[in-house]
């Protein structure tokens, strides 16, 4: 199942002030003080070859994405932490039931942001009581197996992690290796996608460069990746079926009930279209998934629209660290970033095509 991975950066601010931030600030505190470094360990006779390995690899994905891509050089992901469940937070996102518009928090540093982290459950869910008691919202608690603490701390890799296929894991650490890198303060949105889109392609790279393109662990990255974006297209036909009835002239009674029509119709359809539509069984649990604007929304998050990452990248020649300087200097951007990176893309040197004539 892959990672259901946000870049949970509320929990780094927990030592500024108010009590949501000093209780998951002591918790994140106590993680890292828990924390081991994989250096010391991998110097041990105790640990068990499967630890070795897992260590091991994570170092060879550290130094990928730091001296082939070109991501940030910091001590992320040298400690390890040992947890008694397989994710880190708990993460609750809302939107309006009759729209897309995110509920939003706001936080030191990074501004206005649509997730909140929790790492006791129970407050998640009294959070998301407290929204839905509002009216008027669709609320969902999803978990993050990753955040990203943005230079705050130097981000641990968990013990849940040992069972991730390598592309899984290289994604995961590479794209909380852009945040760090470059983070654009109140562009959730912006940010998420660009860590989406460094992430799969950069996993992708490090399986290929690791075993080869041959290689069993390559081909099944790649079949992972295809069925992400099968889900992905999904979801995002999902989003732009439902904000169309949304942004309609009927009464919210008849929004509602369209939206009910319209998910009901979409899960019932992947269930019997599922063969077809998918190559492994990671998304069979759809047809029984609660959907509704809440996951949609920040689903879309992260893939609403790459294209524009994939143009850059191709205009570079598929070079990831070339992409990635562009990237980079987005944080000299002001505003319009996206124009930005477009206008980037047409000033990309282009190939001399003189030798087709």
């Amino acid at each position: 199942m892959r990672f259901f991975n946000l870049a949970l950066i509320t929990a780094a601010l927990s030592l500024f002030s108010g009590c949501y931030l000093a209780k998951q600030g002591s918790a994140l505190i106590g993680q890292q003080m828990s924390a081991k470094s994989i250096d010391k360990m991998l110097k041990k006779d105790d640990i068990s070859d499967e630890q070795r390995e897992f260590f091991l690899l994570v170092q060879e994905i550290r130094a990928f994405a730091m001296d082939s891509i070109g991501l940030k050089s910091n001590k992320n992901y040298t400690k390890y932490v040992k947890l008694e469940r397989d994710y880190i937070v708990d993460v609750v996102v809302a939107s309006r039931d009759d729209s897309f518009e995110m509920y939003k928090w706001w936080f030191p540093v990074v501004g206005r942001v649509s997730y909140k982290g929790f790492f006791d459950r129970k407050d998640a869910v009294r959070q998301a009581e407290k929204i839905s008691k509002k009216g008027g919202y669709d609320v969902h608690i999803g978990a993050a197996s990753a955040f990203s603490t943005l230079g705050f701390f130097s981000d641990p890799i968990y013990s849940f992690m040992t069972s991730y296929t390598v592309y899984d894991l290289a994604s995961l650490i590479i794209h909380e290796q852009l945040h760090a890198t470059v983070y654009i303060k109140g562009q959730t949105q912006l940010s998420e996608e660009m860590a989406t889109f460094v992430g799969d392609e950069g996993g992708l790279l490090f399986v290929k460069m690791k075993y080869g393109e041959d290689s069993d662990q390559y081909k099944s990255a790649i079949l992972s990746k295809e069925d992400y974006s099968a889900y992905i297209s999904l979801m995002r036909s999902l989003y732009n079926e439902l904000k169309t009835v949304y942004e309609s002239d009927i009464s919210r009674e008849h929004k509602l009930a369209e939206k009910e029509r319209i998910i009901t119709n979409f899960k019932n359809d992947v269930a019997q279209s599922y063969d077809s539509l998918f190559q492994t069984p990671r998304y069979k649990g759809l047809k029984s998934a609660n959907i509704n604007n809440a996951n949609i929304a920040s689903r879309m998050t992260y893939n609403k629209d790459l294209s524009l990452f994939y143009e850059l990248y191709e205009s570079r020649g598929r070079d990831m660290a070339k992409t990635v300087d562009e990237l980079k200097a987005l944080k000299k951007v002001k505003k319009n970033h996206k124009e930005y990176l477009r206008g980037r893309i047409y000033t990309a040197p282009r190939h001399d095509l003189t030798l087709c004539r």
